[in-house]
């Protein structure tokens, strides 16, 4: 099993690697860099003509790629510094990074929304298969298909023009909207804070989760309807065991691994889902910080951010892979 967890863990840090260098050439690959408006500035007000040059000498922009590329990770290997931000001229690490920053931000968002999704998409699934082809389970399957192929994007605007409409128009309107209640931001965390946490992150997890709850939900319905058919389920059952014991330990134990096989799947829904939320709500997450910086061609903090979601697919694949590995022997023997 160590051996299993230390070959994913060294296939991780190659891909890592991998991720850096693609993000970093992306951005290098955008035609300029973040002082070519100045030079339009030199020549418009008569500004001195080797100030642009002295700027990107000054962040190593008049390297060759491979040079700044190599400045750049080894400094993030090694002392944890995503470099200085072009247009702030502050560190990257320590803006992006901060508590209540923006990664923190976005893993609340991406988290929760997955552990919902998750917590009852099993369940539903579960119960699901064992409604099978009576009325309800052909209910469910209408409502949930649709759910699954709308747009989460058109979800998003039917779920802020709800919160415009029947709420509160200023929340969305000026966005104020947030992971809470204005009057929280900043205070120390109550039972009252947390409530409006939860009422404030509630649409957000139906915009994110929906398509990750319907996606469990069949995948489970599926793997138990498979599963309960089995012989072993037969012999359980003859055995005079309880039902729910023969579902929940005998059916949904070996009913998991193909949900924790398409978990590495789901997190790229997650993220793009999450970049919508950032949009419709003005939530300061690192969706929100690409979409701005892009714009500002800040090489190191996109490169950052870029690098941020990368991680964040490489360490869910892992963790799904030895997930899937204690859950299935045959694959750590394998």
């Amino acid at each position: 099993m160590l051996t299993y967890v230390a070959k994913r863990v060294l296939f991780s840090g190659f891909v890592f690697a991998a991720i850096a260098f693609v993000s970093f050439g992306v951005i290098c690959m955008y035609p300029g860099d973040f002082y070519t408006p100045l030079e339009w500035a030199v020549r418009a007000f008569g500004l001195d003509p080797e100030l642009p040059a002295i700027l990107r000498a000054e962040k190593a922009l008049d390297k060759p790629f491979f040079v700044q590329f190599w400045i750049w990770f080894e400094g993030v290997v090694t002392r944890g510094d995503f470099g200085i931000s072009f247009r702030t001229n502050g560190p990257v690490g320590p803006f992006l990074f901060r508590p209540g920053g923006p990664a923190e931000v976005s893993l609340i968002v991406s988290v929760t929304s997955m552990a919902v999704a998750w917590m009852l998409g099993i369940p539903v699934g579960v119960l699901s298969s064992r409604f099978r082809g009576r009325r309800a389970n052909v209910v469910f399957g209408l409502l949930t298909y649709p759910a699954l192929s709308v747009p989460t994007y058109i979800t998003g605007i039917l779920i802020h023009w709800f919160i415009y409409k029947f709420i509160d128009p200023l929340m969305v309107g000026s966005g104020l909207w947030g992971m809470c209640g204005w009057r929280f931001v900043g205070a120390p965390m109550s039972l009252a804070k947390f409530g409006s946490c939860i009422l404030h992150l509630l649409p957000i997890w139906i915009i994110v989760g929906t398509p990750i709850f319907v996606t469990v939900v069949r995948i489970t319905r599926m793997s138990m309807e498979d599963v309960m058919s089995s012989p072993y389920i037969t012999v359980a059952r003859a055995k005079g065991g309880s039902e729910l014991r023969v579902i929940f330990r005998h059916g949904l134990r070996n009913a998991l691994n193909p949900l924790i096989s398409s978990f590495g799947v789901m997190l790229p829904m997650v993220l793009m889902n999450s970049i919508i939320v950032a949009a419709l709500f003005d939530i300061p997450s690192f969706a929100q910080i690409l979409l701005q910086w892009v714009s500002y061609q800040d090489q190191h903090v996109v490169t950052a951010a870029l690098l941020f979601y990368g991680t964040f697919l490489i360490v869910g694949n892992l963790i799904a892979d030895v997930a899937l590995a204690v859950s299935d022997p045959r694959i750590r023997i394998s």
